[in-house]
């Protein structure tokens, strides 16, 4: 990796990475060796049929999709096709900030200067070979679609040129607010409205950053048998030694199974900010968490205890 590489968070080692090599010590896997088919409303849905579409296809590390858009309620869909997971963060530029401004901010790897060149009004995220969709509000202006999800070095896709830029503009849709079935606020440093069971089938949850920095939602769709309070604790456990004995002893555990058949949820959203994540929940434990830095210590939200656990009956 070149010393021009961004890293967020004062610590490039706390990032989705600590999930995975947390998880590997149990005997869990890697979420990166993950698979599973789409998870997003299907085109007979209401959303698909009250809404614009705006499909992005995402590749290691790059967007396809269209360069512009008119803004109102739009429903995001990320189609993965790449063999990483991905998210796509639609960060509208503030007056007066142009793209070398931002690609600079961006590459510098300060978050909270990225963050005052404009708002990101967060977007899908998909695991491997899958597809997801929110539904968000567009306002018109010029935004720039990002991946700050890490790869196995800790770099940011973007990093590796994972930004594609939409220009929106004034549109004239009408269409009423999307309802949902479940309303989660989130705030520091939890996800207020969570429940603790959903019925299996197709749900839309409301999720809002209520809280006063840059909070995500992702959600893991566990292993069957794989116990949601394991993975947490071990995510929320101290750092494994880096000793040669520790390596070699976790190393044969890496090749079990996967602990996670789906990654999905809202991408990291400023203040204010709504997404209604759509998804078709099948039985068994999943995890919401959010991953996003903490601008002051550079500590995942996550290990400050934004996570949380819910089952699909």
């Amino acid at each position: 990796m070149s010393a021009a590489s961004p890293r967020f968070g004062s610590d490039a080692s706390i990032s989705r990475r600590v999930v995975l090599a947390r998880s590997s010590v149990l005997g869990l896997g890697a979420l990166a060796a993950s698979r599973l088919g789409p998870v997003a409303a299907q085109d007979g849905s209401p959303a698909a049929d009250t809404y614009p579409a705006l499909i992005l296809t995402a590749y290691e590390y790059a967007f396809e999709g269209p360069a512009t858009a008119e803004s109102g309620y739009t429903r995001l869909t990320l189609d993965n096709q790449g063999g990483e997971d991905h998210h796509a963060i639609f960060f509208r530029f503030g007056d007066g900030t142009t793209q070398d401004q931002f690609m600079a901010a961006l590459m510098t790897g300060d978050l909270g200067a990225l963050m005052q060149l404009g708002a990101s009004y967060g977007g899908p995220m998909a695991s491997a070979n899958s597809q997801a969709s929110v539904i968000a509000s567009l306002d018109p202006g010029t935004y720039a679609v990002i991946c700050l999800i890490p790869d196995p070095e800790g770099v940011p896709h973007v990093a590796h040129g994972m930004v594609s830029m939409l220009e929106v503009t004034e549109g004239t849709s009408t269409a009423p607010d999307p309802v949902a079935d479940g309303v989660i606020t989130m705030v520091e440093m939890t996800f207020d409205g969570l429940p603790a069971e959903v019925t299996a089938g197709m749900h839309m949850w409301e999720v809002t950053n209520g809280g006063t920095q840059l909070h995500e939602m992702g959600i893991l769709q566990l292993v069957p048998g794989v116990p949601a309070e394991a993975v947490i604790a071990s995510m929320m456990a101290p750092p494994m030694e880096a000793s040669p004995a520790a390596v070699a002893a976790a190393t044969p555990v890496t090749e079990g199974p996967p602990p996670f058949l789906a990654l999905f949820g809202a991408a990291p959203m400023n203040p204010g900010a709504t997404n209604y994540v759509e998804f078709n929940a099948q039985p068994g434990e999943y995890i919401a968490i959010c991953f996003v830095p903490d601008p002051a210590t550079g500590m995942p939200h996550f290990l400050m205890g934004m996570v949380a656990s819910f089952v699909v009956v």
